[in-house]
C-alpha cells in the first residue's frame, strides 16, 4: 500500500494521521489485504450461495406517538448549532 492511498483514506474519513500513525495504519492495512487475497486461493466452484446464515423474522411494534424534545431542549447541550439546526462539520 503506497503512503498516497493512505493519505486518500485519511481524508476520506476527515481524519489526521501523524506520521507515526500513518506507519501503523499501512502495516494494518497491508495485513488486511493480504488476509483478503488468501481468499481468492479458496476453491467456491461446487459452493451454493448462502444468503443469510440463519432464519430471521421480522419482529414488528406498533408505532405510538409519544412525546418528544422541543428543539430548544434537544438543542440545549451543544455549541454546534446555527439558525435552530444541528452544525455539522464542512464536507472538502
Amino acid at each position: 500500500m503506497k503512503d498516497e492511498e493512505i493519505d486518500r483514506v485519511a481524508s476520506t474519513a476527515s481524519i489526521r494521521l501523524t506520521e507515526e500513525e500513518k506507519k501503523l495504519f499501512k502495516k494494518d492495512m497491508e495485513n488486511i489485504l493480504e488476509w483478503f487475497s488468501r481468499l481468492d486461493e479458496i476453491d467456491t466452484q461446487d459452493t451454493e450461495p448462502a444468503f443469510h446464515p440463519i432464519d430471521v423474522k421480522n419482529e414488528m411494534r406498533e408505532d405510538k406517538v409519544e412525546e418528544s424534545l422541543d428543539r430548544d431542549e434537544a438543542m440545549k447541550n451543544t455549541k454546534n448549532k446555527e439558525d435552530g439546526f444541528f452544525k455539522g462539520p464542512r464536507i472538502r
